[in-house]
């Protein structure tokens, strides 16, 4: 073995082990747990500021996992129960981890807004009205 493969081995090695954990490609599971993740903090913080300032009306977050994206969905709540209409809040693909602002609520709008990763680290950057998804 020459001197180049005895410094690039152990490179190719680690990249290969690493190739998961790119931004570009979280996996199932991870972009899962950190949607989850951001739903709760957000549902809590919103809660927790309705009930400081004596409102009975807040918005909470739910998902659904289709096909190729995870939905989420956002309702109002009104004295403690859920009321029945529900919009569609932001799209965020199961693979990548990618977030869109919806253009219906069937299908996301073009170009990516956010990552999952860097809304389940700020969760302050959500507001219950979605429009941290429009560029400015």
């Amino acid at each position: 073995m020459n001197i180049t493969d005895q410094i690039f081995e152990p490179f190719n090695t680690f990249c290969m082990q690493t190739a998961h954990l790119s931004p570009t490609n979280l996996g199932l599971d991870k972009t899962i747990f950190l949607t989850e993740a951001l739903i709760e903090q957000c549902n809590n913080m919103w809660k927790v500021n309705a009930l400081e300032s004596n409102r009975s009306l807040y918005h909470q977050l739910d998902m659904e996992i289709g096909r190729k994206y995870i939905k989420v969905w956002e309702q109002l709540i009104r004295d403690g129960e859920q009321d029945t209409s529900r919009s569609c809040y932001m799209f965020i693909d199961k693979n990548t981890g990618a977030c869109y602002k919806p253009a219906s609520y069937k299908a996301p709008a073009k170009g990516i807004r956010f990552w999952i990763n860097q809304l389940a680290d700020n969760p302050e950057i959500c507001d219950p009205y979605g429009s941290f998804l429009y560029r400015s």
